[in-house]
């Protein structure tokens, strides 16, 4: 009779975690969301480069290019602070065809990225910056100045689809969520039309024609992984 009370009371010890997991679980969700708006700013990569024979002669071919594609810009009505340079470069050039490298001159680069608030004006910017002399156009890009509000929209939905996610799990194992332990944010991220055409877009605008490029959309992006209280 000890025996048989003593294995009852071991097996009933078993049983303890599974009934304490069942009135106490939890279920972790993800959720993620994704939210979109018109962009209103566009931003240009712009490059220029001259090869003179001294560095004198390089840099005066240079600063004139800047000077025109600058007042050209501000004409337009981009903000100064939005002219950045990005890369500014000399370096010497050489003829190798001989025995021995002969200095043939000097190869000048200057690089500016721009910053326009106003997408309308994008065919009028890198017309600006051809007219002046930049050579090459690239990295087309744009974005929202509300890209910190739309990630916070983002996120609040990203924690709705976690919430309902983790409802439908729990539907099934006949649980009910309680409340949220804990919430953690994985990111997200800041989608938008991008091109990173050169030749095409600075002979399109030396030849008066529109380049033809449309913004489309910038999409902002939050995840995050919540566990639930469920019983």
């Amino acid at each position: 009779m000890r025996k048989f009370a003593a294995w009852l009371l071991a097996a009933s010890l078993l049983l303890l975690p599974a009934v304490a997991f069942a009135d106490d679980c939890e279920i972790t969700a993800q959720g993620t969301a994704v939210v979109t708006a018109d962009p209103d700013i566009v931003s240009v990569t712009a490059r220029a480069e001259f090869t003179a024979d001294t560095v004198a002669k390089a840099q005066e071919k240079m600063g004139g290019v800047i000077a025109a594609v600058t007042d050209g810009l501000l004409a337009l009505g981009v903000a100064e602070e939005d002219i950045i340079t990005e890369n500014y470069s000399y370096s010497p050039t050489y003829d190798y065809s001989g025995s021995t490298p002969k200095l043939t001159g000097y190869e000048a680069s200057h690089t500016l990225s721009i910053t326009c608030r106003d997408v309308d004006l994008l065919d009028a910017v890198i017309g600006a910056l051809t007219d002046g002399g930049m050579t090459q156009i690239y990295n087309v890009s744009y974005d929202s100045s509300k890209s910190a509000e739309l990630y916070r929209d983002a996120l609040e939905l990203a924690i709705q689809a976690a919430q309902e996610k983790a409802q439908r799990m729990a539907k099934p194992l006949g649980l009910t969520i309680v409340a949220p332990e804990s919430v953690t944010e994985l990111g997200g991220g800041n989608y938008a039309v991008f091109t990173n055409a050169k030749a095409d877009l600075a002979e399109a605008s030396a030849a008066g024609i529109e380049t033809g490029i449309r913004s489309g959309s910038v999409s902002v992006s939050a995840s995050v992984t919540v566990v639930f209280e469920a019983r």
